[in-house]
């Protein structure tokens, strides 16, 4: 399911920037700018009755931008209200705690997904059963 998650929101990143390159959970050496990182931060996962399961994960959305030095904050900052403006409903997927920080010149989105499952298991169903009529008595 995380990595349905993830998808959904390099889709939704790539909608709003096509150029940008997103990277997931790492960054490569001389790495291409602009660009975002995406990364799951932390997550609860929990049984509920029968087959069925609640998980919340949190996520940062890192955004490394190519500007001059004097202009990485105000193009951070039109990122951040792009994205901020954007992110509602992501891929299916409601997006809660949405929070921007701006940290040594990258851009922090961090943000909670809240989703279930359900576990389907296939079991073989019951044969058709034969019964011996021809008792004695």
């Amino acid at each position: 399911m995380i990595s349905e998650i993830k998808q959904a929101i390099v889709q939704e990143i790539l909608g709003l920037y096509p150029t940008v390159t997103v990277y997931a959970d790492d960054i490569p050496q001389n790495f291409k700018k602009p660009s975002f990182l995406l990364t799951l931060i932390e997550q609860n996962y929990g049984k509920r009755l029968d087959n069925k399961f609640t998980s919340a994960v949190s996520l940062d959305l890192a955004y490394f931008s190519d500007k001059e030095k004097s202009d990485i904050k105000s193009d951070c900052q039109a990122v951040q209200v792009d994205i901020l403006r954007a992110f509602d409903l992501v891929g299916g997927f409601r997006i809660r705690n949405l929070q921007a920080t701006i940290v040594d010149n990258v851009l922090h989105i961090t943000f909670d997904i809240s989703y279930s499952e359900l576990k389907i298991e296939w079991f073989a169903k019951m044969q058709k059963q034969t019964t011996n009529e021809y008792l004695k008595e």
